[in-house]
């Protein structure tokens, strides 16, 4: 079920254009699309074999580029919600206010807007899109590490925690892990491949 067959009507009809032709392929046919209509009908699958030589590439955002985007997106929400709530006045007498926290609550910010800007620009196929994740990714690279030795350094300056603070401890270091990920998922669809 769900398997494509070349009918025999059209290998019929293949045949009588290229007997009429002497040997080739009548107009609007071409040795690509018989070559492609044998081998889908052999695979079974619907799926024509590559051509020796050329390779069939996934787009960016599809395959295993959907689950690195969903964590990218995960990451943006939750990033985003951590400082939505860390830098919003609530009259809470336990929660630190931004006055009293400005440098974490602010680097907080920073990050939920990288990881944002990172997975609207890792969900689009553009050459334009590929160069924005890229700078964003390196951002989140240079800031997870920047930022988690600093608080390894200075402790005393982030009393809250932040997304990047002790290289991602809080999120199980995955904040770490995911620009090295990114970098390769780009590297690997980079622009003008040859």
């Amino acid at each position: 079920m769900g398997k494509r067959t070349v009918s025999r009507a059209e290998n019929d009809d293949a045949r009588l254009s290229r007997t009429k032709s002497g040997g080739s392929l009548a107009s609007g046919h071409s040795a690509d699309s018989e070559e492609s209509a044998r081998t889908t009908s052999g695979t079974g699958a619907g799926f024509s074999a590559a051509a020796p030589g050329t390779a069939q590439t996934t787009p960016r955002n599809r395959g295993l580029g959907m689950l690195i985007i969903t964590a990218y997106g995960i990451f943006a929400v939750s990033a985003f919600a951590r400082a939505f709530y860390q830098i919003m006045p609530f009259p809470q007498a336990e929660k630190v206010q931004f006055a009293d926290a400005p440098l974490a609550l602010s680097l907080s910010a920073f990050a939920a807007a990288v990881y944002i800007l990172a997975t609207l620009a890792l969900a689009r196929t553009s050459a334009a899109a590929w160069k924005v994740a890229l700078v964003a990714v390196l951002i989140e690279m240079a800031g997870v590490i920047g930022v988690g030795t600093w608080t390894l350094l200075q402790p005393e300056l982030f009393e809250v925690a932040t997304v990047w603070g002790f290289f991602g401890r809080d999120y199980g270091y995955i904040p770490l892990v995911l620009p090295f990920i990114g970098l390769f998922w780009l590297f690997r669809h980079r622009l003008n491949r040859s």
